[in-house]
């Protein structure tokens, strides 16, 4: 991967201020750039440029730290600072700048920045259908991802959704895209391993196949009260793949941005065109069978997210006739969390009114082509799927969320999607059928 590369993906992160490293979770990096405790923008800002400057220009930690440390304590944020914590009302006394700060943010942000194109580039070789698991130069290696070392998987198995580098706070881990020659080489002459920074000697390490079955711990984050399930080895946060996900939604988001730019008289050909795509179809299918798949795995909402359609332009001239511009926020993402997820999707299965697994297969054709009502902050696709049943799908451009105490997602999401069966008085049948109806029809 090129600096260029890691330069792009870290560019394309907005700025989101957020009091703990739990508002920001798991995929929601892949597109937002943020540092605990950084609420004010302009400080947020100026760490994000230095990230940017050290990726661009190459630099040590030493040059990064001596760049970026004085403007940070000129605006305060350095030491230790009382604060207010806004989703608990508690004081704390927070840990803003220091050395040992500013070392986890260099080596997170470029590090994942690295890791991200590494995926992208093994993805785009048909010469490499492999990723095989590499330990960094650590000081002390987790005993976990030392097991791991030498573990060559395809490229598309889902064991790596939840434990491709990095797997913890200062994980040095990688990945090494390997060919089906280099594969059966190293399975014959093993993977040589070297020397730990500790001074632990090398060692020549047998190459593994298979994913080694998966052993989850329940996390609870006592601040906001989310509970997990979250592989053991992996630490709360790092449970998502960046090289995936960054492909997905910031890449979406940018040629959104780009194609309003360069030629806004094309914006919905263009985008309807990309949401056609067999590939980006195919992205979608293979979303969608994870989240099935795993779904008892999570028992709460997961942030892993999918680009699943786009406000055209006569839904965002309507939403901004009623007092919002949404012309730069028009992607419309999807949560894991809301296909598997015991909260929503088991909810929508005691009431008999759960999507079959076909309806998340076609959301993007259900967004591309059902009726779209405005309600307040959200928008209600309506898809006809028989004579008395239709499907709803709540569309929020709020962009903002309860645990985040009004900080910005920046992209509209769905919130639900459920059947209407209007043969039914129920609230879920035709009274909401009529309410809908009586709504302002914008397409």
């Amino acid at each position: 991967m090129t600096e260029n590369d890691a330069l792009e993906y870290i560019k394309n992160k907005k700025l989101r201020p957020a009091f703990s490293w739990c508002d920001v979770w798991n995929e929601e990096h892949a597109s937002n750039f943020t540092v605990a405790k950084a609420m004010q923008v302009d400080v947020l800002s100026d760490i994000k440029k230095a990230v940017e400057q050290a990726i661009e220009n190459g630099e040590s930690f030493e040059t990064f730290k001596k760049n970026l440390a004085p403007a940070l304590q000129e605006k305060g944020w350095w030491g230790k600072k009382t604060m207010i914590d806004p989703v608990t009302g508690e004081t704390v006394n927070a840990q803003l700048g220091s050395d040992r700060r500013l070392k986890t943010i260099y080596d997170m942000n470029t590090g994942q920045a690295y890791n991200q194109g590494r995926w992208q580039r093994t993805m785009d070789s048909p010469l490499h259908p492999y990723l095989m698991y590499r330990i960094g130069p650590s000081k002390n290696h987790r005993p976990d991802h030392q097991s791991w070392e030498g573990l060559i998987l395809p490229k598309d198995d889902p064991w790596w959704d939840t434990h491709y580098p990095k797997n913890d706070w200062g994980c040095k881990c990688w990945t090494q895209a390997v060919s089906e020659a280099r594969k059966k080489q190293l399975e014959e002459s093993g993977i040589k391993v070297p020397p730990a920074v500790s001074g632990n000697p090398g060692y020549t390490a047998r190459v593994k196949d298979q994913a080694p079955p998966t052993k989850y711990k329940i996390w609870v984050d006592e601040r906001t009260g989310r509970i997990e399930k979250i592989p053991e080895g992996v630490s709360p946060g790092f449970a998502w793949n960046v090289g995936r996900t960054g492909r997905r939604v910031p890449n979406m988001d940018m040629v959104i941005r780009k194609t309003q730019d360069k030629v806004p008289e094309q914006y919905d050909a263009v985008m309807q065109s990309l949401m056609n795509n067999s590939i980006m179809k195919k992205e979608h299918y293979s979303f969608v069978e994870t989240a099935l798949k795993r779904g008892e795995d999570f028992i709460s909402d997961d942030r892993n997210t999918t680009p699943v359609g786009f406000l055209d332009r006569k839904i965002l001239d309507a939403v901004k006739a009623n007092g919002k511009n949404l012309d730069y926020n028009s992607l419309i993402t999807l949560n894991e969390g809301l296909v598997n997820s015991r909260k929503f999707a088991g909810r929508h299965t005691s009431q008999d009114n759960a999507p079959d697994k076909e309806d998340w297969y076609k959301l993007i054709d259900y967004l591309l082509d059902g009726d779209v009502y405005l309600d307040n902050n959200d928008l209600i696709y309506l898809v006809k799927k028989s004579e008395s049943v239709f499907l709803k799908i709540v569309v929020n451009t709020d962009l903002t969320g309860k645990a985040h105490k009004g900080v910005m997602l920046m992209l509209p999401k769905i919130s639900t999607m459920y059947k209407l069966d209007i043969g039914s008085d129920l609230d879920r049948g035709m009274t909401e059928y009529n309410r809908i109806s009586r709504l302002k029809k914008i397409r």
